[in-house]
């Protein structure tokens, strides 16, 4: 009778090369099994208890050290190009200075103001102030810095703080010193501590806010810290509006005390406007996408041409700058669904609607969300058995 080409032996299923393979020794036999078997059998062997190779404690010192050391180098390596930041600077100064004074200040400390078209005499630099005087907090905590530093070196230390703060609230959302080390690293996001403007002081409160809400269920902290946040950027009333839609509507907070809250946010952001006799949003639409050197002459009109091709560029510029942010969002939504993310979309969608900047650095707080929710997607993934 003819030998059979298999035979089944201890649950598995041996050819003649697999017995050839059995005889020259025990370490050969991996190559003989199947590669779901190779698979688990490798991973078994590369992880065999599953330790971390430091423990946890000196991983989370470790990744603070470097949070610390980003805040540091973003301190030391600002970005000096923004004219915003000198604007700022002039605000302060004018609190104590005549105009005439602090425009000579400004003009001819950098490069970027000198030849700045917008800020060529002492009246429009004026009239530049109201659009930056939105900013109160902002606005007082480098004032208070600037008694110990210079006003621009208090510019970078808020900057620089905020993003040490921001990556302190990401390695206690995630838990993850790793991989929360590598998102603040990113240069998007480390770029939000050398700007010289309140987006990174800005993004720590809305991160921190989310933060408490998505893992803490702190809801009432959360709204605190972002209604604190609108005296930072007004456009975060966005994000208040949002959140208090969505805890209503899951019942977390009554209809009443959300429709009250709402009122209440967008009563702020009227008095901090007329209080810095702000132009309103037809205005800034039109001085930042549109044309016109002196806020005060501009025209408070926008037609819809005009803002569907002002619209339609911004979305041009910034859509390359978020597809890789959008990919981890979608990621990390297909791997876990989580409501924060949802929000974070709806909040990030409506703020580009009404201000379609071309400049990423005003969603970055909805970046740093996508790729924190993507790190918390990754809780109890380990390697297969």
């Amino acid at each position: 009778m003819a030998e059979r080409d298999t035979f089944v032996d201890d649950g598995f299923r041996h050819t003649p090369a697999t017995r050839v393979a059995a005889a020259r020794g025990a370490s050969s036999v991996p190559e003989a099994m199947g590669p779901e078997r190779q698979s688990a059998s490798g991973s078994a062997a590369f992880w065999p208890h599953r330790r971390p190779l430091l423990p946890r404690p000196i991983q989370f010192a470790a990744c603070l050290l470097f949070l610390l050391i980003l805040a540091a180098v973003c301190y030391r390596r600002p970005i000096p190009d923004y004219l915003d930041r000198y604007i700022y600077e002039a605000i302060i100064l004018g609190r104590s200075q005549p105009i005439q004074l602090v425009y000579e200040h400004v003009k001819h400390e950098n490069p970027r103001a000198e030849s700045s078209t917008i800020l060529d005499s002492p009246q429009h630099l004026r009239e530049l102030e109201p659009l930056y005087a939105i900013r109160p907090l902002y606005l007082k905590l480098v004032s208070l810095m600037s008694t110990l530093l210079p006003i621009q070196d208090a510019i970078n230390l808020v900057s620089a703080l905020s993003l040490f703060g921001i990556g302190v609230v990401v390695l206690f959302w995630t838990a993850r010193p790793l991989q929360t080390a590598l998102l603040m690293a990113a240069y998007p996001v480390l770029s939000l501590g050398r700007m010289g403007t309140p987006d990174a002081l800005a993004a720590l409160l809305a991160i921190s806010a989310l933060w408490l809400t998505e893992k803490h269920r702190k809801h009432l902290i959360a709204i605190v810290l972002l209604f604190i946040s609108l005296a930072v950027r007004t456009d975060n009333v966005l994000l208040v509006l949002v959140l208090l839609a969505w805890l209503a509507w899951n019942k977390r907070i009554s209809l009443y005390s959300a429709a009250a809250a709402s009122l209440l946010a967008c009563a702020i952001v009227l008095a901090i406007d007329r209080w810095a006799g702000n132009y309103g949003w037809t205005v800034l639409f039109r001085f930042s996408f549109i044309g016109g050197r002196y806020p005060a002459l501009i025209p408070h009109t926008v037609s819809l041409r005009e803002y569907m091709r002002a619209f339609v560029a911004g979305a041009t510029s910034v859509f390359p700058q978020m597809a890789l942010w959008l990919l981890i969002g979608l990621w990390s939504c297909m791997r876990r669904p989580n409501p924060v993310l949802l929000l974070t979309a709806c909040v990030a969608a409506l703020h580009f609607v009404l201000f379609p900047s071309p400049e990423a650095r005003y969603l970055m707080w909805a970046c740093v969300v996508c790729g924190a929710s993507l790190i918390c997607s990754m809780e109890g993934f380990a390697p297969a058995q």
